[in-house]
C-alpha cells in the first residue's frame, strides 16, 4: 500500500476524532485500487462509537475517485462529521468537505474549484480519446451533482464556476454556499512562495508560487531572507523565522515533524524517480523481447518483476534451450522415420575390367 496521506486521531474520552489530510489527497489513483481504499476504511472502523469526527483540510486536493470514497465513507458515518478549512481547500479537496455534515473555514483561508482533468500517458488513437472524453463527462457530472446538493445553486451556476476555475475567500465561498461557517482560530495559515512554489502550512501547493490567486499573494508581507533573497510569506510566518529552534533530530519521525515540507518534498522526488525507472524498465524489456518469450517477458514486467539485464539473461538462457530443444526434436523425428538407416551404395570396384574381359572370352570361343 503507498504511504497514507491520511491521519486519524481519537480523543482521550474515546467519543470525538480527528482526521488530518493536509496535502494530496492520495498520491496514486484509487481506480482499480482494492487495498488502500479499504485500510482507510479500516482505519475508520477502528475509531470506535465515535459520535463527532473532525476532518482537518489543508489540501490542493488530488485523485478525484479517492476523495469520493473518503467523501461517501464519512457521510456514511454515525459520526456528526465537520469539516475544517485551515488553509485551502481546492479541487478534490472540496469533494471531501461537501459530503461532511458542516463545512467550518478560518476567516484566511482559501477555496477553489476547477474543470475535472485528466492525464494521459503515451499515444491514444480516436477511439481511446472518446473513452477518456466520456470518462471525464461522467466524472464532471458527478461532481457538479454534489456541489448542486451542497451549496442549492442551479446546475449552470456552479458549472460556471467549474468551468472557470474559481478561486474564493471563505467570504465569497461562504456566500455561494460551500461553506457554513466562519471561525477565526486566532492564528492565520502560513503562507510561503518557497522557490517559486507556494506552500500554505508548511505544505506544498505544487502550485507555481505566481499562479497563486491574487487574494492569496497580495495578502503577504514581504521580508528580507537571511541569504538576502526576497520571501514572501505571511505575518505569522514571518514571526516564527526569527524563532530559533533547538530540536534534536534523531529520527526520520522527528525530521518529518520538524520539517513536514522537507520530507514532503523528499518522498514525492523518490516517487517519481521511481515511477520514471519503472517505466524504463519496461520500456527497456519491451524493447528486447522476442518471438517465442512471451510468458517470461509478461512475468518479468508485472508478476515477476526483473530488471532489464536480469530479463536479457533470462530471455537468452530460454531461446538457448528452445534451440537445443527444437534440433533433439528433429533428431528424435529423423531417427523415427528410417530416415537415418539410408547408407549410400558406393559402386563395385572393376566394373569396366569385367566387361572387358568377358567380350574377350566371347571372341575367344569362335
Amino acid at each position: 500500500m503507498p504511504k497514507k496521506f491520511w491521519s486519524f486521531q481519537n480523543s482521550a474520552d474515546g467519543t470525538r476524532a480527528e482526521l488530518l489530510l493536509y496535502g494530496d489527497i492520495s498520491n496514486s489513483t484509487w481506480w482499480g485500487d482494492e487495498v488502500t481504499p479499504k485500510q482507510f476504511a479500516d482505519d475508520l472502523n477502528e475509531l470506535g462509537p465515535v459520535t463527532e469526527i473532525t476532518v482537518r483540510i489543508n489540501s490542493c486536493g488530488g485523485d478525484v475517485f479517492a476523495a469520493q470514497t473518503i467523501g461517501n465513507l464519512l457521510e456514511q458515518h454515525r459520526a456528526a462529521v465537520t469539516a475544517r478549512i485551515d488553509g485551502l481547500c481546492a479541487s478534490a479537496a472540496t469533494i471531501i468537505a461537501c459530503h461532511c455534515d458542516k463545512v467550518i473555514a478560518a476567516n484566511d483561508s482559501t477555496y477553489m474549484v476547477h474543470p475535472v482533468r485528466m492525464g494521459i500517458f503515451g499515444y491514444v488513437d480516436e477511439t481511446k480519446l472518446k473513452e477518456c472524453q466520456g470518462a471525464l463527462d461522467t466524472i464532471r457530472e458527478s461532481i457538479l451533482s454534489l456541489y448542486i446538493k451542497k451549496t442549492g445553486r442551479d446546475k449552470e451556476e456552479v458549472a460556471g464556476w467549474m468551468d472557470a476555475t474559481s478561486w474564493w475567500t471563505s467570504e465569497q465561498a461562504k456566500a455561494n454556499g460551500f461553506v457554513d461557517e466562519l471561525a477565526d482560530d486566532g492564528e492565520k495559515p502560513v503562507v510561503e512562495n518557497r522557490d517559486g512554489i507556494l506552500f500554505v502550512n508548511s505544505i506544498s501547493m505544487n502550485l507555481p508560487f505566481d499562479k497563486a490567486p491574487e487574494l492569496v499573494r497580495s495578502s503577504l508581507a514581504v521580508v528580507q531572507a537571511a541569504s538576502g533573497s526576497e520571501k514572501a510569506v505571511s505575518t505569522a510566518a514571518a514571526k516564527n523565522s526569527k524563532e530559533e529552534k533547538n530540536v534534536e533530530i534523531k529520527t526520520v519521525d522527528d525530521l518529518r515533524r520538524e520539517y513536514p515540507a522537507l520530507v514532503d518534498q523528499i518522498e514525492r522526488a523518490a516517487a517519481q524517480n521511481a515511477v520514471s525507472e519503472e517505466r524504463q524498465r519496461i520500456q527497456d524489456i519491451e524493447e528486447m523481447a522476442m518471438p517465442g518469450t512471451e510468458a517470461v517477458t509478461a512475468e518479468a514486467k508485472f508478476t515477476k518483476p526483473m530488471s532489464a539485464s536480469d530479463y536479457a539473461k533470462t530471455a537468452m538462457k530460454l531461446i538457448k534451450n528452445q534451440g537445443a530443444e527444437m534440433l533433439n526434436n528433429m533428431q528424435k523425428d529423423a531417427d523415427s522415420s528410417g530416415v537415418n538407416g539410408v547408407k549410400n551404395q558406393p559402386p563395385k570396384t572393376g566394373g569396366e575390367d569385367e566387361f572387358m574381359n568377358s567380350i574377350k572370352e566371347l571372341g575367344r570361343e569362335k
